[in-house]
């Protein structure tokens, strides 16, 4: 068994596999986690090491090599809850599934946790962060997300899909296309979870 943090990296391992096609470094790896020192990493990835997770090399700073995991990926039901607005914020509904999506933990590059879930995104407003109008983007629910992430969020009562941004201590959305302005909020600013993976369906 991992203990949660290790869990953690190891999901961080596959999940950056899958995006750039090589592992983490142990740097990398710090910022993600805000480990303080290289040590406190190497020490979770020994301990991921001696459980069989993964398998370390002797030289380069990305070998870390998933042991057997890519042929043994699970499938999670995820509930796709229809469509976020990538643009201008609009009215949030009461949310029913309108279906569950079966994707392997391959695909997803991480370990779902309860109360994921999935929305088809509508609009441009995140185009620069290579996420376009027709995509699907899995959420996970956190009750503490960090400062520029990609979050669903509920401002002021609207729904839209934007960057977490923190100036002076005061949190407000970012688009990720020059067109659209930034969204501070007048009284609320709930974040429903985080982008975890992007699906893309090509024509």
């Amino acid at each position: 068994m991992l203990t949660e943090r290790q869990q953690a990296i190891f999901d961080f391992i596959l999940e950056f596999r899958t995006r750039n096609g090589c592992s983490p470094s142990i740097p990398e790896i710090q910022r993600q986690f805000d480990i303080r020192s290289p040590n406190g990493v190497v020490g979770h990835l020994q301990a991921l090491e001696s459980k069989g997770f993964i398998r370390r090399g002797e030289r380069g700073s990305r070998q870390i090599d998933v042991v057997g995991r890519e042929n043994t990926a699970q499938v999670a039901e995820l509930p796709l809850y229809g469509q976020i607005a990538a643009g201008y914020p609009e009215a949030a509904e009461t949310a029913r599934p309108e279906t569950f999506l079966g994707l392997d933990e391959t695909t997803l590059g991480f370990r779902p946790k309860t109360g994921c879930f999935v929305l088809r995104v509508r609009g441009d407003s995140m185009k620069d962060a290579g996420i376009f109008e027709g995509d699907m983007v899995v959420i996970e629910p956190t009750p503490s997300p960090r400062e520029n992430q990609i979050v669903a969020a509920l401002i002021d009562g609207d729904c839209t899909l934007k960057r977490l941004v923190r100036v002076n201590g005061k949190y407000y959305l970012k688009a990720e296309n020059a067109a659209y302005p930034s969204l501070h909020p007048r009284s609320d600013l709930v974040i429903q979870g985080v982008v975890r993976t992007v699906i893309r369906r090509m024509n």
